[in-house]
């Protein structure tokens, strides 16, 4: 995790941060139903936080006007969780999909997902702060991961990319409180 954004001697005094920066790289979010071998790895998650404010030194809180940032998801990754999660069947091949809605960045997904062949438009959809897989013949979604975004921040909306999926986010009036991070 890398951290910018040093203060000016007179910031820190103050314990008011016009920009601080976050980033942490190559981590994994497990899955809500805790599947075996349902992890997906985070390339880069990337916070920018404006208008940080010092609310308790002692408790180690903070307060940030607004937060915008981004999470990305490479389809290496979303192909080596769907072939865990399928079982039997060989590997399941994630790729760039022509346009996405909103929310929902749509994916090529190939390979044999459940038993199924699974040859077509796939979606990830993020909304709160959950990412929720379904691929192509299913209805419901194969695999949902929560991620532990600071309160009041949300996705806004997820988009395929050549690289992999990016994902958008952003709160207002953030609480950075210790019992949010310090695990």
């Amino acid at each position: 995790m890398s951290i910018k954004g040093f203060p000016f001697l007179t910031q820190a005094f103050g314990q008011d941060f016009d920009h601080v920066a976050l980033t942490a790289r190559n981590f994994t979010v497990d899955t809500t139903g805790n599947a075996q071998g349902g992890y997906l790895g985070v390339q880069q998650l990337r916070l920018d936080l404006r208008g940080v404010t010092v609310t308790s030194l002692t408790a180690r809180s903070a307060e940030a006007n607004l937060v915008t940032g981004t999470l990305t998801l490479s389809y290496d990754q979303l192909s080596g969780v769907l072939s865990r999660l399928a079982g039997t069947g060989g590997p399941v091949k994630v790729s760039q999909a022509p346009g996405s809605d909103g929310q929902a960045a749509r994916l090529r997904i190939s390979g044999t997902v459940g038993g199924r062949q699974a040859d077509g438009t796939g979606t990830l959809l993020a909304q709160g702060n959950e990412l929720s897989l379904t691929v192509p013949g299913t209805e419901q979604a194969t695999a949902t991961w929560r991620v532990d975004l600071p309160e009041n921040v949300g996705f806004s909306a997820a988009r395929s990319t050549p690289d992999g999926v990016r994902i958008d986010m952003v709160g207002h009036l953030v609480n950075l409180g210790a019992s949010r991070f310090s695990r």
